[in-house]
């Protein structure tokens, strides 16, 4: 058995029990528990895949001396460990990698914690764990987060749902546990969880994804600086900050999250973007959507040829701000997209874009031709009448080519249209996704004539389905139900008819060659 390979045998073993999948899988776990058993070599490399991902503490106890009292429920130590036990513990917790201190571990004995800070021997409790989801919110367990912060942590995930001293100080001085950290996501993190995270995000050097709430100027300047620096998510206050804030690593995608439109503008204005990717968003809406909100984010984009990803994310609209005109997005508040010319992929898909007619879509298309995805108002169920028609995103679709999946609030009235005046260049066989939002629409068979002609490779067409629809909406509705029950059967056609018509030619050109 010496001419085994453990990294082999444990690929092996991983595709036999991999605790990485969602699903429990009991029958393979115990498979590869037996194999563990089976002989010397196979020993190590099986006990590397048990032991690779640990969900609770509970394996540690048990391993260790203890048992599982309260129906089963919980493992806990009822005697003192001794040596041999912290060996045995120090055997199999050198093969962890991955911990999960779950919501369910609240109810936990403290004394479990407490047993593990006391862990004597050299080189740590868990001296190979590289990933730690902290996913309990309970007060006494913070200060042992220490015992499992450790050089090689790489991953740390953590989701208080509230804030005290004694979780502020545990997290502050994370840094020096763990000073190779890469990921760190801190979700529900408010403004009292501020100077602390702010803290221990100034002592990490080679952050690559880092997701919280709101952090001070510090330390936001020292993150924009890192080149290592991949995603960053993070609330903007809305005051003005006193000094330029520049995102400087180029394939970091950079979210932002504000109040409001205004708050976001407001913390734009002493920003500069070097980046290809940016998200925005705002829980809430103001009355008055800022007129000038994309001239502002033009203006703090160094190089607005080279962003490739756009996204802007309002908040929740109530059912009267559907038809609220003051929150509608126009042509002229939308042109300092133009400069965008590198797009692939724009959402504006919860914003309303009514007021967007076809000229402007038509400008849009030849200044980012190689727009992958767009999404234009079609996420939400706008009671505003839409400027944009079908000759609009027919143009669209004849200058961006590169279309995989289109969103668009327009007015989908076919007055004068025919299927067989739609340009044949406008067909776009690449787009699988098309979504339409609240759409006006009067002729549901002529328009999913039309849509299954300029889309052949499409299945369904998506549509709005709220929970109430407002009264004006549900004859829409009812139409693009219609349209997407009888838009199967014309692009079915269609395909026999093209499959037919190949079969036929290429018939014919075999037929010449022969002759």
């Amino acid at each position: 058995m010496h001419l085994w390979i453990p990294e082999i045998l444990q690929l092996i073993f991983e595709y036999v029990y991999d605790p990485s999948r969602t699903k429990e899988d009991s029958e393979g776990r115990v498979t590869v528990a037996n194999l563990a058993r089976t002989c010397q070599a196979f020993k190590d490399p099986a006990l590397d895949v048990l032991w690779a991902q640990l969900h609770s503490l509970d394996a540690l106890v048990l391993c260790s001396g203890g048992r599982r009292v309260n129906d089963d429920s919980q493992a806990v130590w009822e005697r003192p460990l001794y040596d041999a036990d912290w060996c045995i513990l120090a055997s199999y917790a050198k093969r962890v990698h991955t911990l999960t201190i779950s919501l369910q571990s609240d109810t936990w004995d403290i004394s479990t914690m407490h047993i593990l800070n006391c862990f004597p021997l050299p080189g740590g409790l868990l001296p190979a764990l590289t990933e730690l989801n902290w996913l309990s919110n309970r007060e006494d367990f913070f200060p042992f987060l220490h015992c499992f912060c450790g050089p090689t942590l790489k991953t740390l995930e953590l989701s208080p749902t509230t804030w005290s001293v004694c979780k502020c100080v545990a997290i502050a001085s994370l840094a020096p546990s763990c000073p190779l950290l890469e990921d760190f996501l801190c979700f529900g993190a408010d403004d009292s969880s501020m100077q602390a995270i702010s803290e221990a995000v100034l002592g990490w050097k080679k952050l690559e994804v880092l997701e919280v709430g709101p952090v001070n100027e510090q330390a936001l300047m020292h993150v924009a600086s890192l080149h290592t620096l991949q995603s960053l998510r993070f609330s903007a206050s809305s005051e003005l900050i006193p000094h330029v804030l520049e995102f400087c690593s180029p394939r970091a995608r950079i979210e932002i999250v504000a109040l409001t439109p205004s708050s976001l503008q407001t913390f734009m204005q002493n920003v500069h973007f070097s980046i290809q990717r940016l998200d925005l968003r705002c829980p809430l809406y103001d009355d008055v959507f800022p007129h000038l909100f994309f001239t502002h984010l033009k203006d703090c984009v160094v190089h607005p040829e080279k962003l490739i990803e756009l996204l802007l994310l309002p908040g929740m609209t109530t059912k009267e701000d559907t038809n609220h005109e003051s929150i509608v997005l126009t042509s002229l508040m939308l042109r300092p997209l133009l400069s965008f010319k590198g797009l692939r992929q724009l959402d504006l898909g919860h914003s309303c874009t009514a007021h967007m007619d076809d000229s402007f879509l038509n400008e849009l298309a030849l200044s980012c031709p190689g727009l992958e995805q767009l999404y234009l108002g079609d996420q939400k169920s706008w009671l505003v009448d839409p400027l944009l028609t079908f000759d609009g995103v027919i143009s669209l679709l004849k200058h961006c080519r590169q279309l995989s999946a289109l969103g668009v609030f327009f007015n989908a009235t076919l007055k004068n249209y025919a299927i067989h005046a739609t340009p044949v260049h406008a067909v776009s066989p690449k787009i699988k996704t098309f979504f339409v939002g609240s759409s006006l629409i009067y002729d549901p068979v002529r328009v999913a004539a039309v849509l299954s002609f300029l889309f052949p490779s499409l299945t369904h067409i998506n549509y709005c389905t709220p929970d109430a629809s407002p009264k004006q909406l549900q004859g829409r509705l009812k139409k693009w139900m219609s349209v997407d029950t009888t838009f199967e059967t014309f692009v079915s056609a269609r395909r026999q008819s093209w499959e037919q018509g190949w079969a036929e030619g290429k018939a014919a050109v075999e037929k010449t060659t022969v002759a």
